[in-house]
């Protein structure tokens, strides 16, 4: 190849007015050029492309931080919300156990048996002690309310606090004769006009003069019991009332076949008398 053909000649004039210039620049010298100029074009490409990946990718770490984050406040708030729990449970469960051994009845296991450690499968654990200890509470309840019911309505103490002038069973006629009979309840000796309450939860179904009584007031309470009080200077309730255990219900005197003031008190149960003295101690009502 001849030496002008590796050769580039370039004319120009640096004003309208000035003389032609001769630029000679070797061929070598314009392909390394295009070359390097290629290569800077295809490199700022690549750096571009680069960093928008890295700028891609960082965005992406900071995402996932921020939810890596989020996650670790959840399982906190998760773990915090799940140990307030079962120690909830734990308590109700100590408190259930209590009340199963006054109710006489069978307490299901230990909570601490049927939770583990872990994720879902603990949680699970934990709703089922949950309703277990739900539904245990609930037998309790019902059993001690039963219990409750039932005791309230058994007679407990005396009407009055008065002392005993005749017990329950044979006596000597206190009108004279100097004959015998059989006494069906006790006589409570007390001040004329004392207060005379129930001795259990009840519903009224006497409340006036009857026979040797005077003015009477019968109680029916649960199973068969009943219980009678005589001999009142008046009477505070009516029958069909629902009265409770210590509630007033008339006032100590001496109407009927008596001989001072005093309260005639009779247990009954399936109206047959028996001796109140083993319901316990006299009681204020």
């Amino acid at each position: 190849m001849s030496k002008e053909k590796r050769l580039y000649t370039f004319l120009f004039a640096p004003t309208s007015t000035s003389r032609m210039k001769k630029l000679t620049i070797p061929r070598y010298l314009i392909r390394g050029g295009i070359g390097v100029l290629l290569l800077i074009v295809v490199g700022g490409i690549y750096g571009a492309v680069r960093l928008m990946n890295v700028e891609s990718l960082n965005l992406k770490y900071q995402s996932a931080k921020i939810e890596n984050d989020k996650l670790k406040r959840d399982n906190d708030v998760y773990k915090n919300s799940y140990s307030k729990l079962k120690g909830q449970i734990s308590f109700i469960e100590d408190v259930s156990k209590d009340l199963a051994r006054q109710a006489n009845m069978e307490h299901v296991s230990e909570i601490d048996q049927k939770v583990g450690s872990g994720g879902p499968e603990t949680v699970t654990a934990l709703d089922k002690a949950a309703d277990q200890l739900e539904q245990q509470v609930r037998l309790i309840g019902d059993r001690l309310r039963a219990d409750h019911l039932r005791l309230t309505s058994i007679p407990a103490g005396f009407p009055v606090d008065g002392y005993i002038t005749d017990g329950f069973g044979m006596r000597r006629n206190p009108m004279g004769g100097g004959s015998h009979e059989f006494h069906d309840g006790i006589d409570l000796a007390v001040d004329f006009g004392t207060p005379v309450g129930a001795t259990a939860d009840g519903l009224v179904v006497w409340a006036a003069p009857y026979s040797g009584y005077g003015n009477l007031v019968a109680v029916f309470h649960s199973n068969g019991i009943t219980t009678r009080y005589g001999h009142l200077s008046r009477i505070t309730v009516e029958p069909g009332q629902r009265i409770k255990r210590g509630e007033q219900i008339g006032y100590a005197g001496s109407t009927g076949r008596s001989t001072g003031p005093h309260v005639h008190y009779e247990i009954r149960l399936n109206d047959q008398p028996i001796d109140p003295s083993k319901y316990g101690r006299r009681q204020k009502p």
